[in-house]
Formats: C-alpha cells, structure tokens, sequence
C-alpha cells in the first residue's frame, strides 16, 4: 500500500514538474516506463496509467512551452512515420481490423515519446542526461536481479519485473541493450565513484540474463561481449577479461542455465522450443507469400497459425518474419532499413569525429547507440520485439545525437579549414624569411 501511495504521490508531482519543464517530464516517464515502479507493487495498489498520465503532462508542457527552443525532428526519424502508417493499413487490412487495432495505439504512444526524445535531445547534457535516464532505469532492475541470483544460487528461472519485461527471453533483451549504455556512459565518466557504479549495474545486467536461462539472451551477451572487446581502448586488456571471464562463466554458471546453453547447437534436432520456433518460421513464410502486402495483421500470427499448416500454434519468436506475417514485407523492410540506417549513421560520424582532437565522448555516445541496437538484433532473430520501446528511445536519442555532431563536424572543418588558410598565407613570408 505504502509503495502504491508513493508512486501516485511521484506522479502526482510529476504533471506540473512536466507542465513547466517538459525534459524533466520526460526523464520521469522513460525512468517510469523503463524501470518499471509500477511491476513493484501489489496488483491491487499498482498505477497503470501514471505512464500515459505522464506522457500527456510531458506533451502538453513541449507544445506550450518547449517546442521553440526544440523543434520536432525528422532526420534521422523519417522512416519511422513510414513504418506507422504501413501498421496502421496492415490494421485496416487486417482479417480482423478489431483485434489489431491496440497495435495502432501501442506503436503510437511509443513513436510520440521517441519524437519527443528527439526533439529535446539538442544538447550534449541532454544527449548524456537521456542516456543516463534509459541506462540507469534498466541497470538498477539488472542489479537487483543480480543480487536476486547469487542469494539463490541462481538455480532458479528468473523473470522480469512486468510488462514488456516479463518474460525471461524479452528480459534477457532489455538487459543485453542497456549493458552498452552503461558501459559507454562508463568509459567517458569523469567521476570515479559514478563510473565504477554504471559498471557494477552492467555486471549486473549480464549476471541477471545468465539468471534467465534464456538461449536468445544467452547470444544477445555473448554479442555483447565480443562487440566490448573489439572497441575497448585497451584491446588486449580486453581480450584477457574475456577470457577470465569465460572461465568464471564455465566454471560459476548454474547447471540448468549450461544444460539450456549447451543444447543450442543441437536445438534444431532435439529441442521442442526449437522445433516449434522453426515450425513458426515456416508457417510464417507461408503467411508472407500469401499476403505479401499488408500481411495477416497485427496481433492475429498465432489465431491465422491453422490456416496455413498442421504445425502447433505458437508465437512467432522472430521481429523480422513476424512483421512480415502481420504488416506484410515493406513494413519488415521499414524496420530492417530504419535499425541498419542508424546503426551505419553512428558508425559513420563516429569516424568523422575521430579526425578532429576534443571529440571522446561524441565518439562514446555514437559507439555505445551503435553498439546497443546490434545487440538488439541479434535476440530478435529468436524472439518478437519489434514493439521493445526502450529500442525505440534509443533511437530518439540518436536522432538528437546525430544533429549534434553533424554541427559540431560543421564547425571543426570550417576551424579546420580557415586554419589551412593561414597556413598557406603564411608560407610565403616564412620561404622569403
């Protein structure tokens, strides 16, 4: 009861703090959104609409007084209205229009806050700030779940708090995207104390998606890994971490989490899930040749499932077929240009800010956005998460981050380029001296 008070009483702060400084509505919503306060709290006393409460104030408090100083963006964002409008026709389309119209609803809200991100991620503070929001939010779950793991052994199959974060496989999703943020913001941290705490919450992370159990998760970490490696300043300091770490994992991990991981080779063979997760990937091929163009609809992969094979009904636990299932390939080739187009934007311009001195924590934001939506990726081959907000965020970020450094680079080559100039000028007077 007592929490369930508290959280309204946060709420109810919040609507004027959002009112009258919409970033910081903002920063309440995604630590409201993605750390999940409400999954904390007896069913009987929980607050599900404090998040929207929240969005509403923090939108209204943007038009009146903060759209001026941030103005909507859409570079870096213009295929993702794209991507909405296709949901929205795969829901008309759909066999049943009723049943997929929550996805219209449910992929709105999270592209009004993901514009919102954008447009008020316009400073470096702000860049940082929003990525502290999103990474802390999800590192505190982790590092309860850590803490929940070696108290038990870690024996135990463990879950999410809730919500998009309730199942082990979404769970082990959330965990894996955040473990680059906490790291990048690690690795440009000033403040010891700060910096060696976003590392214990990254540990954490990784300790709770091991608690999983899950095999997607499991790939997701290992992809972690090797892409922290592979950048790390100090390569091979990184590649004996590795190492110890891989020992300590052989050697610690629990023996239901090993038996799991030790079958995925096998999977395909043996494995029921992963049979069925093949069955489902046929099956949903089928879907894609048969409706191409809008799909089945959103929300209606496992009711059509009978249609088109004798195969059991299940998810469909791949973002990229099930998209395709559901809102038909264009909308499947949306998401897959909308995650490789921002992925290549911030490896891009993290190589155009290596050429200039003073740009370290550009270059650590641009590399841990990069780094996290791979990750993203990679689980998602497994499982559906295409509607994972925390991703869509992070995008929202990366929106505002890219504006940035494209004026900062502006800068430094007109600097850099006057500078050449004088250079040039002054060659002469030097020759003659």
């Amino acid at each position: 009861m007592l929490r369930g008070l508290f959280l309204r009483a946060i709420v109810a702060l919040g609507v004027p703090l959002a009112l009258v400084s919409p970033f910081g509505g903002l920063l309440l919503y995604l630590w409201y959104s993605h750390a999940r306060p409400n999954d904390f709290v007896w069913p009987v006393y929980s607050f599900t609409r404090g998040a929207y409460i929240l969005a509403a104030a923090t939108l209204v408090g943007y038009l009146l007084f903060e759209i001026r100083r941030s103005p909507p963006r859409i570079r870096g964002l213009a295929l993702v209205p794209l991507f909405y409008v296709w949901t929205v026709l795969a829901c008309i389309f759909a066999v049943s229009p009723a049943l997929a119209e929550p996805k219209i609803w449910e992929f709105g809200k999270i592209f009004l806050i993901t514009f919102l991100v954008a447009a008020m991620a316009n400073s470096e503070k702000r860049v940082r700030t929003l990525l502290y929001a999103l990474g802390i939010s999800v590192g505190l779950i982790g590092l309860k779940g850590a803490i929940d793991f070696i108290i038990t052994g870690g024996q135990a199959r463990m879950t999410g708090p809730g919500g998009m974060e309730g199942e082990e496989n979404e769970y082990a999703l959330a965990l894996n995207v955040a473990i680059p943020i906490l790291f990048g913001l690690a690795r440009s941290e000033p403040r010891k104390l700060l910096r060696w705490a976003l590392k214990g919450m990254a540990l954490g992370c990784a300790i709770t998606v091991v608690g999983t159990h899950s095999r997607s998760g499991f790939l997701g970490l290992a992809l972690v890994a090797l892409l922290l490696t592979l950048y790390s300043k100090r390569r091979l300091v990184g590649v004996v971490v590795l190492a110890v770490a891989i020992l300590l994992f052989v050697k610690f991990a629990p023996s239901a989490a090993m038996s799991r991981y030790q079958s995925i080779p096998t999977a395909a063979d043996d494995d029921a899930s992963a049979i069925g997760r093949l069955q489902a990937w046929e099956t949903a091929l089928l879907m894609i040749k048969a409706h191409p163009f809008f799909g089945i609809g959103p929300l209606q992969f496992e009711i059509n499932f009978p249609k088109y094979t004798n195969f059991r009904p299940r998810a469909c636990h791949n973002a990229f077929l099930d998209l395709g299932a559901e809102q038909g390939m264009p909308s499947c080739l949306l998401f897959m240009a909308i995650l490789g187009g921002t992925i290549f934007t911030m490896w891009r311009l993290r190589k155009r800010l290596s050429h200039f001195p003073g740009n370290d924590n550009w270059m650590a934001y641009c590399l841990l956005i990069q780094q996290a939506i791979t990750v993203y990726i990679v689980p998602n081959l497994f499982i559906s998460r295409q509607n994972e907000d925390l991703m869509w965020h992070l995008l929202g970020v990366s929106a505002g981050l890219a504006a940035l450094v494209r004026r900062k680079l502006a800068d430094q080559y007109a600097e850099a380029e006057v500078k050449q100039q004088e250079e040039q000028a002054q060659l002469p007077e030097l020759v003659n001296a």
